[in-house]
């Protein structure tokens, strides 16, 4: 089964994005000459992040490239709860 559909994974999923990518990646992003989101990516809405969770887990979760210079503070057990919640799951069911 999706681990990404139980609804207890998805709220985490979502608090840590919220709280560490999406100032970049909405519309407008919230830093200041950043015109746009990194690459075209947004994360503002569920919907965005399921379709990017392979880019997550790759960039944020598997490696530390994102957010770049750790410019969020993404911890590393922020890092890992994102890589057991995508581990071997396809984007929450798609």
């Amino acid at each position: 089964k999706d681990k990404l559909v139980s609804s207890e994974v998805r709220p985490v999923v979502e608090e840590i994005v919220a709280t560490r990518c999406v100032m970049c990646h909405m519309a407008p992003p919230a830093w200041e000459g950043m015109p746009v989101p990194p690459k075209g990516v947004r994360l503002d809405t569920a919907e965005e992040i399921r379709r990017h969770l392979p880019q997550i887990r790759l960039q944020a979760a598997l490696s530390r490239a994102m957010p770049p210079g750790n410019v969020t503070d993404m911890t590393a057990e922020e890092r890992a709860l994102l890589r057991a919640a995508t581990a071997g799951t396809s984007p929450w069911g798609h």
